[in-house]
């Protein structure tokens, strides 16, 4: 019984050693896999300047230039290379423009997210023009190249965690603004011309046009403007969407040409095929001739074509007195059309006070298309014009014409009260487009 006492003691000690042993394992497991804290990164020094600080600084140099004075800049990140499509550089921006930052590294996205505000000691670094696009960066070979990699603890430094990513500033193709160059731009009523063709092609950086809500190829300064891919783009294969909807991406130039930079396939927003196609459009590139009869019921200072502008422009300005002068749209033909959408776009300046309404667009239905057109019946056509004198070009806004089946004619009535030379207001139409879906 003694041994066996003793047997029982020996045991329940050794089972006690276990569980010790195995408490304190347990322990020093559970301290090995604890989350490391989160570090969020903090910068204690203040930006003194701003994106266009760079441009006015490079100012109309050609060659690079050396930054050697202490300026600091604070922007957001709104371009990486994450899919590919960007490579070895950073596109950073805040409300006054945008910077290409040419960083020799890749992978930069694994540090600098989409979103992630940054501060930039510009001090040692060169700014340059490359193709006409200012970049950022360090000297090479007599020009603007890379930053080394080595130098980004210096001259980068993260602020904060990544926050919600830069809302794209609206692209007004008619008007582009420089200062939107290396920022993150959306292009609304966007129709590839190449819909359903992959954005690359032959395994080679691929450039294709981008069209207007037709898909007619938008122009900027004579030249085509394109959706530029790399070949290492995460999506080169993938087709561009077909129908109508907005692109995002980054805005840049080479040599003149616009060109825009997709990040990923959430650069393509709502694209759905409307149907719509376009029914009549006159851009007045180029004279319209008899095709827009123009008519002057008084006065001597009648619609004419503006060569300058490449618009119809009427102004009674040095008129001898008072004119009224019509300008009438070609027949459209709404007989087999539903959903005609029509619109165009307005520029106003200068003020008539002796005419509180000097611009009216009507719409008749038996117009005969030629001469006079005030034995017709005209209807008031609602609609957004340019404000009075405010030498901005305004878009009518999508004026529907579904209450017609039958041809119409459009037409624009210019009125100047003569009361003296200088209180005349000018005018001018232009981007004339009739759309609609064809029975």
């Amino acid at each position: 019984m003694k041994y066996l006492s003793v047997k029982k003691s020996g045991i329940i000690l050794t089972m006690g050693l276990l569980a010790f042993v195995i408490a304190a394992l347990t322990g020093c497991v559970k301290k090995d896999f604890d989350e490391p804290p989160v570090i969020i990164p903090y910068v204690n020094f203040p930006a003194n300047a701003t994106m266009d600080t760079l441009v006015k600084l490079y100012g109309v140099h050609t060659d690079t230039v050396r930054i050697n004075d202490s300026i600091v800049i604070m922007g957001i990140v709104a371009g990486n290379d994450q899919s590919g499509n960007i490579y070895k550089k950073l596109y950073i921006q805040d409300s006054t423009g945008g910077i290409d930052f040419e960083i020799d590294q890749a992978d930069l996205y694994t540090q600098f997210k989409i979103g992630q505000r940054v501060y930039i000691k510009c001090q040692g670094l060169y700014l340059g023009l490359y193709g006409g696009a200012l970049e950022l960066g360090y000297i090479y070979n007599g020009g603007i190249g890379r930053m080394p990699s080595s130098m980004i603890k210096s001259h980068i430094y993260l602020d904060s965690l990544p926050g919600k990513p830069p809302v794209p500033e609206t692209f007004d193709v008619t008007a582009p603004a420089p200062k939107l160059f290396s920022k993150l731009i959306a292009v609304p009523e966007v129709r590839f011309p190449d819909a359903g063709s992959p954005f690359v092609t032959g395994g080679v950086t691929t450039s294709r046009p981008i069209g207007d809500i037709d898909g007619t190829t938008i122009q900027i300064n004579g030249y085509d403007f394109i959706l530029y891919t790399s070949n290492y783009a995460s999506f080169a294969n993938n087709l561009l969407p077909q129908g109508v909807g907005t692109v995002q991406g980054i805005l840049t130039v080479f040599n003149g040409k616009y060109e825009l930079l997709v990040r990923d396939l959430n650069d393509m927003v709502a694209f759905a095929d409307t149907g719509q196609t376009v029914i009549y459009k006159n851009n007045f590139d180029a004279d319209p001739g008899s095709e827009w009869p123009i008519f002057s019921v008084t006065g001597n200072k009648p619609w004419t074509w503006s060569s300058t502008y490449a618009s119809m422009a009427a102004n009674g300005y040095g008129g001898s007195g008072a004119c009224e002068t019509w300008l009438m749209s070609p027949a459209l033909d709404l007989t087999n059309i539903t959903n005609p959408i029509l619109t165009f776009k307005t520029w106003a300046k200068y003020s008539d006070s002796g005419q509180p309404t000097p611009m009216e667009v009507k719409i008749s239905t038996d117009y005969s298309g030629s001469g006079d057109p005030t034995p017709a019946t005209w209807s008031d056509v609602q609609c957004t014009l340019s404000p009075a004198g405010s030498g901005a070009w305004t878009s009518s806004g999508d004026i529907s014409l579904s209450a017609y089946h039958q041809k119409v004619y459009i037409a624009f009535r210019y009125r100047s009260s003569g009361a003296a030379a200088s209180s005349s207001t000018s005018w001018e139409m232009d981007t004339f487009k009739l759309t609609g879906k064809k029975n």
